[in-house]
């Protein structure tokens, strides 16, 4: 009995889904990863951390300076995964991101500064074994209301601007959400500064934020296509 002839269209799909697993073939029109650096976060100083040390603050800490540290070491501040959030800004208005989970613990909320676009959802996590009092600056409609630990809490970003998030019972909790209309894709950098952007093909400006507010230079013109953009100048972040 003769041999079936193999079908000669097995060999490419092994191709093309090795390809595809492999990331060397993107879809037409699908995101590229735009990567970068930052690099001077050691320069900034958080707004939190300033108003703690006026003399009228009251705040307390039980922090004692180590003589075995180096003094490079015990100077506060931005923590760079937390407080400084890269965005990429197209040339029109971009669609909501998903939903991103914001987590609130240890006196702080991380991230504290985050770049979206208009009608991006939060969700913001009570991480700590006791309850929290978040609300926003300025808006009725999510006023002051008790998170128990465990629990969550949806937050909508509406209008563009800087949406300021406190809490009633600890004055160290603060977060910045910027609502940008042309905010593409946004992230926070690791601990060595490195980023990674997903954006389709097009020109953007990619600008740093802290404290709510553009920082350092932004880097403009850069031409995404269908390949991976690794940038060879880091993004410079600004600060006293």
């Amino acid at each position: 009995m003769p041999r079936a002839k193999r079908s000669p269209i097995v060999v490419p799909l092994v191709v093309l889904a090795s390809a595809l697993a492999s990331g060397t073939i993107l879809a037409a029109g699908g995101p590229t990863a735009l990567k970068g650096k930052v690099q001077g976060w050691d320069r900034l100083f958080p707004a939190v951390y300033a108003e703690a040390a006026k003399p009228d603050a009251h705040r307390y800490t039980w922090r004692e300076p180590s003589p075995t540290v180096k003094q490079d070491f015990r100077k506060l501040t931005a923590s760079i995964s937390r407080d400084v959030c890269v965005a990429a800004i197209g040339s029109g208005a971009a669609q909501p991101h998903d939903s991103e989970k914001v987590f609130v613990t240890g006196g702080r909320i991380t991230p504290s500064t985050i770049v979206v676009s208009p009608g991006t959802r939060l969700q913001f996590k009570n991480s700590d074994p006791f309850p929290h009092n978040l609300y926003e600056e300025k808006n009725a409609a999510w006023a002051a209301t008790p998170t128990a630990p465990g629990s969550t809490r949806d937050y909508a970003a509406a209008g563009p601007g800087v949406h300021v998030i406190h809490d009633q019972l600890f004055p160290s909790i603060v977060m910045y959400v910027v609502v940008e209309p042309n905010a593409v894709d946004f992230a926070m950098p690791d601990r060595e500064g490195n980023f990674a952007l997903q954006v389709p093909p097009g020109e953007y400006t990619l600008k740093a934020y802290f404290d709510g507010k553009p920082t350092g230079k932004p880097q403009d013109g850069i031409n995404v296509g269908e390949r991976e953009v690794d940038l060879k100048e880091p993004l410079g972040l600004g600060g006293t």
